[in-house]
């Protein structure tokens, strides 16, 4: 009997269904309110109200809506805004949609909310200069409606993993300027997917430019570089517009979720710096977390630009002297198994003056070009010679796995391996775009989709289709 129950403590793997975990701080003191709003209707929402309200102190007011297939209750046991609430002190309310369990952001369903939030402000002391409004999925879709609408009677709005296609928006467009944070997860991809699909990711992507863009002119952000911080897998572009700022924000990894942290990022990333005073916005405090990482680069396959700490940088002045990614040849090997080694994987290069633009290093070419000297900012001196994996580091040999070569009157220096190396740096790819920083931080694909767009570089075609579930795609 003790052989056995030995085996079953050591068993290693344990099936755990991960859909249905997301524990929360206990929500407490949630009150049910019913009132006829909609004529006709009775209107159920559930408000949360911090012990330390005061009715003679203004607070914030933040209006939560569910996703699909859900109401205020429920959606209010998923999110930490009571826990945020209680801390800030603000009321936050979770309205149910007028539609069972949907939004269906129509006129009716716009003019609720607006009915809605009068009603709170009747009843609670609230501060109009600072009301807010956020919602997932298909509160994402309400949320932006309402806010398309009706902008100047919120001081903010955060739209969660639920972007609303062109054929659904037609030619509704914001009213006014609004400062807003759109959250996006990589992996959110469904919308209208086929087996027949080359990029899963792309309809997806076009419809997260799409609601981006429909704020650039009335915000001023249109044509502004986007300031680039990424903690851990928290991609953040935040755009600093004329009249109002966008913050895209990327979850890498993450598909149609909203993060359980997400109350906390928009609270700090957007409302708790913004107010709405007499019709005009206003920033109460420059927020620290919306600036650009000094220490990320960014750059991209077939661009001569770089990103380097919110500014575009080039790389050289020669019209064809981009980064490109260089493919190994398919020749014949002895080893019959095929296991990515040194010489059977691609490398990502760049022209040897991109360590001279971005890390200001000192450029010196040799013998035809065939070699070139890098003296780097701590004034340790790297000789490097074309179609050699050796180096030579203050007159010491070292090597690369993949070769610097020289092609075209270019010398070009594997990058990623030349800065983990010589200049301990991180890195991260996606979809032939890489991220060098000093930090932890892991690049998502729409975050590195929006940068080379605004490099100018290229993605090749994707290879592989993305794994579809049984019963799925029909």
């Amino acid at each position: 009997m003790k052989t056995g129950m030995r085996k079953m403590i050591r068993q290693s793997l344990e099936v755990v269904d991960f859909e249905r975990i997301n524990k929360i701080p206990a929500i407490r003191g949630l009150k049910e309110c019913h009132q006829e709003i909609m004529p006709g209707y009775r209107n159920v929402w559930y408000e949360y109200v911090p012990k330390s309200y005061d009715k003679s102190q203004r607070v914030p007011l933040v209006v939560q809506l569910h996703g699909g297939g859900n109401d205020g209750k429920r959606w209010a046991e998923l999110t930490i805004w009571h826990e945020l609430a209680e801390k800030e002190g603000f009321i936050v309310i979770y309205p149910n949609s007028p539609e069972y369990g949907l939004w269906p952001c129509e006129e009716e369903d716009i003019n609720y909310l607006y009915d809605l939030i009068v009603c709170i402000k009747k009843k609670y002391s609230i501060d109009e200069t600072r009301v807010y409004m956020q919602g997932m999925s298909n509160g994402d879709m309400m949320t932006l409606a309402f806010s398309m609408r009706y902008p100047e009677v919120l001081a903010g709005a955060a739209y969660i993993t639920g972007p609303s296609s062109e054929e659904i928006i037609d030619d509704d467009r914001p009213t006014g300027a609004l400062p807003i944070l759109q959250m996006r997860g990589e992996l959110d991809i469904n919308w209208k997917l086929t087996r027949e699909m080359v990029d899963v990711y792309e309809n997806r992507y076009v419809i997260n430019d799409f609601n981006r863009k429909i704020w650039e002119d009335v915000n001023g952000t249109e044509g502004t570089v986007p300031q680039l911080a990424i903690d851990g897998k928290d991609n953040y572009l935040y755009y600093k517009g004329s009249k109002a700022t966008i913050v895209n924000w990327e979850v890498q990894g993450m598909g149609h979720r909203e993060p359980v942290y997400s109350a906390q990022v928009v609270w700090d990333r957007m409302y708790r710096g913004c107010r709405r005073e007499n019709g005009k916005l206003m920033i109460d405090q420059e927020i620290d977390e919306n600036k650009a990482d000094k220490d990320i680069v960014v750059i991209a396959a077939g661009a001569n630009k770089a990103y380097s700490g919110g500014e575009i940088i080039h790389i050289n002045e020669m019209k064809l002297s981009s980064v490109r990614i260089m493919v190994p040849a398919d020749a014949w090997h002895f080893c019959p198994v095929k296991l990515d080694e040194m010489c059977e994987t691609e490398v990502m290069c760049v022209p040897a003056e991109f360590f001279e633009k971005v890390y200001h290093a000192k450029l010196e070419y040799m013998d035809a070009g065939e070699k070139a000297v890098l003296t780097l900012e701590d004034k340790r001196v790297v000789t490097l010679m074309a179609d050699s994996l050796l180096i030579q580091v203050d007159g010491k040999y070292l090597a690369m796995q993949k070769p610097c070569l020289q092609r075209c009157g270019i010398f070009y220096i594997p990058v990623a391996e030349f800065c983990r190396i010589l200049l301990h740096k991180q890195i991260s790819m996606a979809d032939d775009v890489m991220c060098i920083c000093e930090h932890y931080a892991v690049l998502g694909r729409y975050t590195a989709r929006v940068m080379r767009e605004l490099l100018g570089g290229v993605m090749r075609p994707r290879v592989g289709q993305a794994e579809w579930r049984m019963g799925d795609g029909k």
